[in-house]
């Protein structure tokens, strides 16, 4: 049986590992009340206003039932950037390594000493981060190789949507951009850093204009 599953996670490392995460969430979910709880997340952040705003507007109260579903959804969040973490790494490096450096996130969530980020901002934002990372990432190593062919601008639009959005949750975020462009120029692709620039924009007036329909100021929620 062990040799069987050893074959399966060779053959298929991304299913095997979220696999794993899904297990391990599912346990979480179920048997960790904590989890994803407001304890562990301190959230005095805009997203958490906004979601408390449109709580109010559809009158959604506190109950057990509404925490078993705010666990499960943390645990979908808390997949993606598994997902996330092991297809950069995957780029960076090989199937292997990404294999074993996801295991962190995998398991770092029914142990919130050993949480890699402890507030709702960064839980919230990082996946937003990493998956416009990966897209920057995997079109200049498309463009690395030599197949301009498959080097997209709108990648790098959807990439900046991405970060934008990111960094309107996370403010602190904005570092992490601003060095993404950075990275972008000093490697001459100026086109690709113009496109991500403009996402990143687009992601912030149109969610500035939703809070602001919303009257939600988020100067308020600042906290760098």
């Amino acid at each position: 049986m062990l040799q069987g599953l050893k074959r399966f996670k060779e053959k298929h490392p991304f299913t095997s590992l979220m696999l794993i995460a899904i297990a391990v969430r599912i346990i979480a979910v179920i048997f960790v009340p904590g989890f994803g709880s407001h304890g562990e997340l301190q959230h005095t952040t805009l997203f958490i206003a906004f979601l408390d705003k449109i709580k109010s507007l559809i009158g959604i109260g506190d109950s057990q039932g509404m925490m078993f579903l705010s666990r499960s959804l943390y645990a979908l969040v808390s997949l993606f950037t598994v997902s996330m973490i092991y297809r950069i790494c995957d780029l960076t490096s090989n199937k292997q390594n990404a294999w074993l450096l996801a295991l962190i996130p995998t398991f770092s969530c029914i142990m919130p000493s050993f949480g890699i980020i402890t507030n709702a901002s960064a839980f919230l934002g990082l996946p937003l981060m990493l998956y416009g990372a990966n897209v920057v990432l995997r079109q200049e190593v498309l463009r690395q190789n030599n197949l301009q062919e498959n080097v997209h601008r709108t990648s790098f639009l959807i990439a900046g949507l991405m970060l934008g959005l990111g960094m309107c949750v996370w403010y602190e975020s904005a570092f992490i951009v601003l060095s993404i462009l950075l990275i972008l120029l000093i490697r001459r692709n100026y086109k690709g850093a113009f496109m991500t620039l403009v996402g990143v924009l687009i992601s912030i007036v149109s969610l500035g204009l939703l809070l602001w329909a919303l009257g939600v100021n988020p100067l308020k929620y600042i906290q760098l």
